[in-house]
This record gives structure tokens, sequence and C-alpha cells, in this order.
């Protein structure tokens, strides 16, 4: 392939959309490894990538407001997870940010692939946890503390109860998993 050939290739657009996939790629690396290794993520590199995601989310789907609805799904997603003590303030930050890029890399049914990645994340945060639960009390126990969780979920004001799910799993790691086959799914990836 000769130099005009390749430069006749490489637009603006091309090199931007490769750039964003590139500081993707190293947010989920990054993340990805600070979770692994020390169980702990990086504000300034949430609100970064934030930033650069709703650049760029601007660039893909100019003047479109959609993404705060995307935000608050995530948001929304992270916060219950929360409660639920199966993940920390670190991997709602993640959530919210990963949506974004994910929301911008799609083409069109913004929401629909935002609910996707935190439907799948979701699955297998849910997983993780039941696979846990069922090792630390057995398969009996672990469902009826399951029922009584989603009870006191869905009453307001109830207390949800202190036991911390896994406390040495990373949420990047269920966020990452999320994302590749939400971003497959979609045909982003192909």
């Amino acid at each position: 392939m000769d130099l005009d050939k390749l430069l006749s290739i490489l637009t603006i657009d091309r090199l931007i959309l490769i750039g964003a996939i590139l500081l993707f790629l190293s947010y989920i690396a990054a993340n990805l490894y600070t979770d692994i290794k020390y169980r702990r993520t990086s504000n300034l590199k949430h609100a970064v990538s934030l930033v650069a995601g709703l650049c760029f989310f601007n660039y893909m789907h100019e003047g479109s407001f959609i993404i705060l609805i995307v935000m608050l799904i995530s948001l929304i997603f992270g916060l219950i997870l929360e409660k639920m003590k199966s993940s920390s303030p670190g991997d709602t930050k993640m959530f919210v940010v990963m949506s974004v890029w994910i929301a911008s890399f799609a083409p069109e049914n913004l929401i629909q692939q935002s609910l996707m990645f935190c439907i799948v994340t979701y699955a297998f945060q849910l997983l993780f946890a039941w696979v846990s639960w069922i090792k630390k009390k057995g398969f009996k126990n672990a469902l009826r503390e399951q029922k009584e969780q989603v009870i006191m979920l869905l009453t307001p004001g109830a207390p949800l109860g202190k036991e911390i799910i896994f406390e040495n799993w990373p949420g990047a790691v269920n966020m990452c998993l999320g994302a590749i086959l939400t971003l497959l799914a979609g045909g982003l990836l192909i």
C-alpha cells in the first residue's frame, strides 16, 4: 500500500474515531489494572475520561441531549448495585463513564445500547455475587437472603444488610465484560 492510498483512507473522522477508541481502551486498561491490583480507581481518570467521552459524544451526535438520559440510567443501575452491597462508588463512576463512551460509539439506539450495557454488567455482577453467596452460605440460605434483600430494596427506608457480598472482586472486570458484549452485540466491534 502506498502512502497516497493510506492518506486517502485516513480522514479526519477516522483519525478522531481511532483516537477515541485508543482513549477508551486506555481508560479501561488503567482501571482494570488499578482495580485488580489496588482495589481503587482514580477519580481524576474518571473525570478526564467522562469529559473526553462527552466531547466525543457531542462530536458524534451533535446537539443531542439524550446523553443525560444515558448517564441517569447508568447512575441508577450503579446506585442499585451499591445499595445491594455488591459494588463500590468507584464502580458507579466507572459505570457512568463507560455508558457515555458506549453511547458515543453507537450510531443509533443510544438508550438501547446503554440499557444493554447496564443489564449485561448487572447480570455479570449478580452471577459473580451468586457464586460467592453459594460458596459462603449454601444454595438455600443464599436464596433466602437474596429474597430478603430484594424485599428490603423495594421497601422505601428499609435498611439493607451490612454484609458485603464480595470484598475482593473488582467491578472493573464486570464492566469490561459488559462493555465487550454490548459492543459486540451492537455490531460496533465488527
